[in-house]
């Protein structure tokens, strides 16, 4: 098995469209309000993450011009608005016009789900910047096949309009091609890493983003609870 497939391999600890959050959403099971409470978590996570981001590329300048300019592409796409909506931004809109106030945004606590998460890629980054690319990207392999599903899902089960939602279109197509970036850097990250530390981060970042699913659905119904992967 190459070092690829290792890495996508990772995804059955906590396959993103089992877990309850999703599949909560994916059905239906949720009402509008426990969906937005939910995407308040999210602009928490995106919003921790892009400073995560900006780190990362800080020390790639440092470390490989390669993973440098990869990584900018990246960061690019999603952190500022040269090619379009940030992400943030987008996660923003989606809470405001589901009936938040920006000061209450503001002021939302990261669910405990939310918040492990958040300090579990915070030390994913700062393991070095091609274990912050490739944990990331690997995640976005996967998440660029659940989102169109979750943009049908808020568009047809929750009535969002194709511009409260646009973050879940937007997330298909672009994050396929973060995912081919972290992944042609793979064996340079290896190389300065070491390739355990590099599969490591990739496991982490799975247990992360499961713990971020966690935390939204924490927000979304106030009950306490964490997937285990199983079920």
């Amino acid at each position: 098995m190459d070092r690829k497939q290792k890495l996508l391999a990772l995804y059955e600890l906590f396959p993103f469209e089992r877990h309850p959050m999703w599949k909560a959403v994916l059905a239906g099971e949720l009402s509008y309000e426990e969906v937005i409470r939910a995407e308040a978590q999210h602009w928490i996570r995106t919003r921790a993450g892009r400073a995560l981001r900006q780190e990362a590329l800080n020390s790639a300048k440092i470390v490989s011009p390669r993973v440098f300019e990869q990584l900018l592409e990246t960061y690019l796409e999603e952190c500022t608005d040269q090619r379009g909506p940030n992400h943030l931004d987008l996660i923003e809109r989606l809470v405001l016009m589901g009936g938040y106030q920006k000061p209450a945004l503001e002021k939302t606590q990261p669910t405990p789900g939310n918040a492990a998460a958040i300090a579990m890629y915070r030390d994913i980054t700062h393991r070095g910047a091609g274990c912050h690319m490739l944990g990331a990207g690997t995640v976005e392999y996967f998440y660029s096949q659940l989102s169109p599903r979750i943009y049908e899902a808020y568009t047809k089960h929750y009535g969002m309009t194709s511009e409260q939602a646009e973050t879940y279109s937007v997330h298909g197509w672009m994050d396929e091609s973060h995912a081919d970036r972290a992944f042609s850097i793979i064996d340079e990250a290896a190389t300065i890493h070491g390739w355990d530390t590099v599969e490591n981060s990739v496991r982490d970042a799975f247990v992360a983003t499961s713990l971020h699913y966690d935390g939204m659905l924490q927000g979304a119904t106030g009950e306490p609870g964490y997937w285990d992967g199983r079920k």
